[in-house]
Order: structure tokens, then sequence, then C-alpha cells
């Protein structure tokens, strides 16, 4: 670690020894959690989605903690919300006005689009996003605008919403709101589900080839199948923010863009799974699951890592390898079209954003 507000990625090898099967790498990871990041968030603006629970609530009340002048706690129920920002400065002994609590239902591409001059309005910069908020059903559901849930929150709402923050990020990075030499930051919670795609899956999907068409499909629809494909959809959202963010060679990333993944955390991710599920689901949990705290590290850290991770995936306090999809950047470059395709007929300027153009 360099400084109090940074921490340095080391690339692999490391976590897991290689050659373990699947149970014994998710035993070997319960039983090494990540580091607990020390850095400090002192004079940071820090915006959580998903925080009043789970993964998102633990990262929210380790920012408050190490020191976030103003923490925005962005969950769908406002009551909820309250009931989070409480906990968290019940624990931390911090000031009531350092959390503020935001609205924002990612189900809803127009919630997305009011949320951001709701930000605005309470900050005009913002050094760190932490993009958590996601879902996982037990069957498929429809939006209001004809997506498969899980593909509208956890990638084409998230995406939106991460292009529709890189202003205010922008001028956290040109304004010296973060401390040298870190940029604000932009960080998408992954995992490495990612990773384990079968190539049937997609050749099955309508239009042969096409992640976000295998990913919608109700008729071959599963939650295992949608769990990962959502998670490399989310991987090119990444890739594409990161080399628009990228910089100058020599400069280095205005934003630095990476994804995260806590691995197996006990949450209530699953809390829409029958009865049977979550008792079985619990069990596994007791025996190869982190805790969410120990999952929040990871998210934390991430969000405080140097340029060396920018379009990186943090996993294990190493920067993983992405998995053969993810490091396609042909098919990647072909995904983030296809999204993009979807998103301006919402947002007709997320290229010219991107570009760092209003």
């Amino acid at each position: 670690m360099s400084d109090l507000n940074l921490i340095t990625a080391r690339e692999a090898p490391g976590g897991p020894p290689p050659g373990l099967g699947d149970l014994s790498r998710m035993r070997w990871s319960a039983k090494h959690p990540p580091i607990d990041p020390k850095v400090s968030f002192a004079g940071k603006t820090v915006l959580v989605t998903g925080a009043n629970t789970g993964l998102g609530f633990e990262a929210a009340l380790k920012y408050s903690a190490l020191g976030a002048d103003k923490l925005i706690l962005g969950v769908r129920s406002v009551e909820k919300g309250q009931a989070a920002k409480d906990r968290i400065l019940a624990r931390t002994g911090r000031a009531s006005s350092t959390i503020v609590v935001l609205s924002v239902d990612l189900s809803d591409f127009a919630s997305v689009q009011a949320f951001i001059p709701a930000l605005e309005s309470v900050t005009s910069h913002l050094d760190v996003a932490l993009l958590n908020a996601g879902l996982c059903n037990p069957s498929y559901e429809a939006t209001a605008a004809g997506w498969e849930i899980a593909v509208q929150v956890n990638v084409l709402a998230t995406a939106l919403m991460a292009i529709l923050l890189l202003p205010l990020l922008r001028t956290a990075a040109a304004t010296g709101g973060t401390k040298p030499p870190a940029a604000a930051h932009l960080t998408f919670v992954n995992s490495r589900g990612h990773m384990t795609i079968k190539d049937e899956w997609l050749a099955k999907s309508p239009d042969k080839k096409s992640l976000l068409a295998a990913a919608n499909d109700a008729k071959t629809w599963n939650p295992e199948k949608s769990y990962c494909l959502v998670k490399l959809l989310a991987m090119a959202a990444m890739l594409a923010i990161a080399q628009a963010s990228s910089g100058s060679a020599s400069a280095g990333p205005e934003i630095i863009v990476n994804a995260v993944c806590p691995d197996m955390t006990k949450t209530d991710l699953g809390r829409k799974f029958g009865l049977g599920a979550r008792l079985s689901m619990s069990i596994f949990h007791t025996i190869f699951a982190r805790t969410a705290e120990q999952g929040a590290r990871s998210l934390v850290s991430a969000t405080a890592l140097g340029p060396e991770s920018n379009g990186r995936f943090w996993h294990h306090d190493i920067l993983h390898p992405m998995g053969d999809l993810a490091s396609d950047s042909t098919y990647m470059e072909k995904t983030w079209r296809e999204i993009v395709d979807v998103l301006v007929k919402t947002q007709p300027n997320v290229q010219q954003i991107l570009g760092g153009r209003n």
C-alpha cells in the first residue's frame, strides 16, 4: 500500500490453489477471506447502490467507518434505506449529515434517469460509485420494458446508471475531489460466474451467439444460466466504460473502472426462492460461503485500487484473470454494441456522455 488512500493491486498468481474441485475451491474461499481494507475515504463522496442489505449494506458501513465525508445510499425503498442509515450511524457514531438516502428502482429506466438530478442536488461530484444493486430470481420475470428482470436490473439499467454518473465522477477527478494519485472510481459488483458459461447456452439462443438474446430468452431460461449470462453481459459493460475512461498512457485513467467478485457470500440474494431452496442454501452457505462483511471487503478495496486495475477483475485480493469470453475483445465489443442499441432508445446521448460530451 503506497498511501492511506490507495491500494496497489497485485497480479495473479493467488487465490485458491490450482486443481481444486468446485466444493474444495469454495471451502478454501470461505476459510481464506479477503483482507479488510484500512484505506481512508476521508474527503470523499461515495455512492453505493443496493445499500440497504447484504453486501451493499456492509460496504456502506465500511465506507462510513473509514471516514467518507458523504455516503449516498441508492435504494429502491426509502424506508429501508433510512433504516440502513440508522444502523450505520449507530455502529459508526458518525453525524447524520454524512449519509443521504436516495431512491432508485433499476427495473425502471425512467427511475434511473430521475436518480441523476436527485443525486446532483446533494453533491456536485462523486469520488466513488459502487454499483452493487442486483437480484437473482427462481423463475423468468419480465419488466414493463420487455426485458428479463435480471438483465434489466443487473445489466441494462446498471450500465445506464454508470454512464450517467460519468460527469459527476469526471468532476471529482478534474477538481481534486479525490486525493492523488487516485482517480475517481467506478466499480461493478460481478462474479466469477461469468467464467462458467457453456457454449450451448449461446448456440441455442434466438440470435445465435448473441449474449443479450440468450440471457433474455424465456424458453431456455433457468436460474444458473441467467446468473452466469448476466454476469458476462455486465463484464462487457465494465470493459467498454473502462476503455472510454482510459485516458492517455502517461496520464492514466481519469476514472478507474473495474469489476469485483466477493465470491459466494451469506446474503438474502436468494430471498425469492422457495422455503426448501432457501433452507438448502442456508446449510450450504454455512459451510462454503463467506459472510457478507467478508465479501464487502473486496467491494471496498476494489474502489481504492490504483490505475493498474482499470478494466480488470478484482477477486481474492488479486487482479484475477477473466474468463475466455470476457477476454475475447471482439465478442465483448459486439455485446456492448447490443447493450448500447438498447440504451439509446431510452437515453439517445449515451455515446456522447461516454465520450465526455453531455
